[in-house]
């Protein structure tokens, strides 16, 4: 079969369905849905991909997938999004004016981006449709349920390692790049993080007579304070990790002296030794500090390491810097250091060699520049048409290149790869 070359315009293509684009965000964020309950959500994009001939599957509490079939055959190239919501309310203002458009809701708001990612991702397969006589190789089009809880990456993950993949490519708007800015280093993007939650366990009493009991607050204060010496006393300085409490909760009353004490947190690093070293250290504290304090404890959530960090496999990335560059411009081009948030997309890395791009959305003179999950959160439109732009040169590129990306998918199965990090709760769904 004789190849066809495919030259496209992708930046002036973003901008022929720029407004396109915008509609289908702005109607996403005047009604959010919250995970696994994004019905209307699903029904848009179900429509639109009917609307240009792209076949599509429903995975059940997983999300959408939509078949783009070249002419000419090739690699597969999975595309992501994500769909919810989260389960808050947001402000009708950003940091200085009104916002274009805010949650008609009180109970849930796009104060992710993940509006504008859907829409993004539609505006690609509207222009890759067009185009599907020159694309060689196959696309997948992932919409991904319930990604702020974790509700359906295991069944849209399993599901795509079914099918099989070369690579993948997923954008997060980032709310501290400038708009027009767009990063795809190589290297570590996201953090893996692990959860803890324990309960401290001493002897209640009366206020008057503290020496009658063993109260779990001076055993908690106490391993609170070694916990904050632990970075400087035993965990790798060249390497990163953060971590903090974001619960605590004990007694009843000002003169009773509590039986217990429940706290819990996260931390977050970006090398997975480190985080094991964190986890080993956090255990062998809390032992020896409710020893001292003739205090007990018991894991609600034991602190168990995980290796989910969003990384950009060198080769992948370098097919994305040529492709921005070829579309956008060399001056799109920024660096940014790694986000310490988390993100399901690590999930996908462990089968599919992938590129996680962060697309700037700040815009300060139009107060737009507060933080991921802010009430204040709002986005700039403006950046939608670089995400489509950069995300269709990177699939024309990738699809079309001959060079050899160096990975190796992780040989668990995907049960086992979610019990080893610790979501054993999404496969017994």
């Amino acid at each position: 079969m004789k190849t066809i070359e495919f030259k496209l315009n992708a930046l002036k293509a973003a901008k022929e369905i720029e407004d396109y684009v915008i509609e289908i965000r702005r109607d996403l964020h005047r009604h959010p849905e919250i995970g696994l309950q994004e019905v209307r959500a699903m029904r848009i994009v179900t429509d639109e991909l009917t609307k240009w001939g792209i076949h599509y599957e429903i995975v059940q509490d997983g999300g959408i997938i939509g078949y783009i079939q070249g002419k000419q055959p090739g690699k597969t190239l999975i595309l992501r999004a994500d769909l919810d919501a989260l389960p808050m309310k947001e402000e009708e203002n950003n940091l200085k004016k009104k916002k274009v458009v805010f949650s008609a809701y009180d109970q849930a708001a796009h104060t992710c981006g993940h509006d504008g990612h859907t829409a993004m991702l539609l505006g690609v397969a509207k222009i890759l449709a067009q185009h599907q006589d020159k694309i060689k190789g196959r696309v997948l089009l992932a919409f991904e349920q319930g990604e702020e809880m974790g509700g359906g990456i295991y069944n849209l993950c399993k599901r795509l390692h079914e099918i099989g993949g070369d690579g993948i490519w997923g954008i997060h708007l980032k709310n501290d790049l400038p708009t027009g800015k767009i990063c795809v280093d190589p290297g570590p993007r996201m953090a893996a993080s692990f959860v803890f939650d324990v309960l401290i366990k001493g002897k209640s009493g009366h206020g008057s007579r503290p020496d009658l009991s063993v109260a779990p607050l001076d055993c908690f204060t106490d391993f609170y304070n070694n916990l904050r010496a632990m970075r400087l006393n035993t965990l790798d300085p060249f390497k990163t990790i953060t971590y903090s409490i974001g619960t605590i909760n004990s007694g009843s009353a000002a003169n009773i002296i509590p039986e217990s004490l429940q706290f819990s947190g996260t931390a977050r690093y970006l090398e997975y030794s480190q985080g094991t070293h964190a986890a080993k250290e956090f255990k062998r504290i809390l032992e020896k500090v409710c020893d001292l304090h003739n205090c007990t404890y018991e894991f609600i959530i034991e602190p168990k390491e995980s290796d989910l960090i969003v990384y950009n496999q060198k080769d992948c990335a370098q097919i994305a810097i040529n492709a921005v560059k070829n579309a956008i411009g060399t001056d799109a081009l920024q660096s940014i250091p790694a986000w310490m948030a988390s993100e399901s997309f690590a999930f996908y890395e462990k089968y599919f060699p992938g590129v996680f791009a962060f697309v700037g959305i700040q815009n300060l003179e139009e107060g737009i520049g507060a933080e991921h999950h802010n009430v204040y959160f709002d986005l700039d439109e403006d950046a939608l048409k670089i995400g489509v732009a950069a995300t269709v040169q990177y699939t024309i590129d990738f699809l079309d290149s001959e060079k050899q990306v160096h990975f190796t998918p992780d040989k668990r199965d995907i049960n086992s790869l979610f019990i080893d990090n610790g979501f054993q709760r999404l496969i017994n769904k």
